[in-house]
């Protein structure tokens, strides 16, 4: 059996979803003026080509694992089944697979129409993915899938297909689309996995490693165009991360936040910004002290951040004064690549603008997501899931 190695550089488990990637105003909860200044950066880079470095975030659904353990036994399953303790969620044959997926909520998905053609889909790709496998390939893939069957063409001549919020668009006279024709199933996968769980990067060249062609594995889809970026916007955001980052850096400085035992104030700074997508993103900040009552943080903690805050009144405006900046260029930059005229389009059902789930922006300090909040990742927190 051959297992491809990779490099670990932390120790990350499908139970915590493997390593993050930020969104662009995010990575300032994080990383202070630094992580303003690379984000902004990036954000420019589009413009000289850097938006080669720019790829598609593929809106999956579901998100399966699949593999071969050390038997050489082939595996499918999801991640709660992968990492199940109470039952063996590592289904060895299609309907074992099938069952898993009907026999959670105590059985009450057997009577879930949607549910049970769901079950059915599963059970209908196995195959696929089993003999796509090579036999001698030992340890796990985790990626989302795209489509259980070649999707339909629509009149203007794209493969259409929609596998959760996002609805696709793949010019069919495309290299993509070509690929999409000859295959049965299509999924997008992200990391490899060992036994245990552990997670790493992938460096082979999937399309070479896969047998046949009833599993497309779509590769890396770059953007075909760069963006103009307003000069006048990143002047301005330039200028505010450089008179507010050293009062920004003093509001995260993570040895006095330990101090205080608020290590994790940049999660929770993470979380209200989270929740002001349900509510608009304007005026961010301001009413973080109303939104802060009513979440998870303990009121000891809450009275200490009221406490951090007030003693770091020009870092806390600031902080929001960069991230509102960084979300605006970063908005415009998608709004663009959305419109151009390239080989997959995207669409949110309920918006009558292009756009889906966003791009990822690879950059050799951690990549860095460009999705879009006011559309996707609102349509994607009001979605209800069993």
């Amino acid at each position: 059996m051959r297992f491809f190695e990779f490099k670990q550089t932390t120790n990350t488990s499908i139970l915590n979803e493997g390593a993050r990637i930020d969104h662009a105003e995010d990575i300032v909860f994080w990383e202070g003026s630094k992580g303003a200044a690379r984000a902004l950066e990036s954000l420019r880079s589009v413009e000289t080509g850097g938006h080669t470095d720019v790829t598609i975030k593929w809106d999956g659904s579901p998100a399966i694992i699949f593999g071969r353990n050390e038997a050489g036994e082939f595996i499918l399953t999801d991640k709660s089944g992968f990492a199940a303790v109470g039952y063996d969620g590592k289904a060895k044959t299609p309907d074992q697979l099938q069952d898993m997926f009907l026999n959670r909520s105590g059985g009450k998905n057997r009577s879930k129409p949607g549910y049970v053609k769901f079950a059915n889909n599963m059970k209908s790709v196995f195959k696929a993915y089993r003999d796509a496998l090579p036999e001698d390939f030992e340890g796990y893939f985790k990626g989302d899938l795209l489509f259980f069957n070649t999707p339909p063409v629509n009149a203007d001549g794209y493969f259409e297909f929609k596998p959760n919020i996002v609805t696709y668009q793949v010019k069919q006279d495309s290299e993509l689309g070509r690929q999409i024709a000859a295959s049965t199933t299509g999924v997008v996968v992200h990391r490899i996995l060992d036994e245990k769980g552990t997670e790493g990067p992938i460096t082979l060249e999937l399309n070479d490693f896969f047998q046949g062609d009833d599993v497309f594995v779509f590769p890396p889809q770059t953007v075909q165009k760069g963006a103009i970026v307003n000069n006048e916007s990143v002047d301005k955001l330039k200028q505010i991360i450089s008179k507010h980052g050293p009062a920004l850096d003093i509001l995260l400085d993570q040895n006095k936040l330990a101090e205080m035992k608020m290590v994790d104030f940049p999660k929770i700074l993470y979380a209200y910004t989270n929740s002001k997508v349900d509510t608009g993103l304007s005026g961010l900040g301001a009413d973080f002290f109303k939104w802060l009552p009513g979440s998870k943080v303990s009121g000891v903690k809450q009275k200490k951040i009221l406490e951090h805050v007030q003693s770091n009144k020009a870092g806390w405006e600031g902080l929001w004064q960069i991230v509102s900046s960084i979300m605006a260029v970063k908005d415009n930059i998608i709004q663009q690549f959305d419109n151009h005229d390239q080989d997959v389009k995207q669409s949110i059902p309920g918006h009558t603008e292009r756009g889906g789930e966003g791009y990822v922006l690879a950059h050799p300090e951690g990549d860095i997501k460009l999705v879009p909040r006011e559309t996707f990742s609102k349509a994607n927190r009001a979605v209800k899931r069993d």
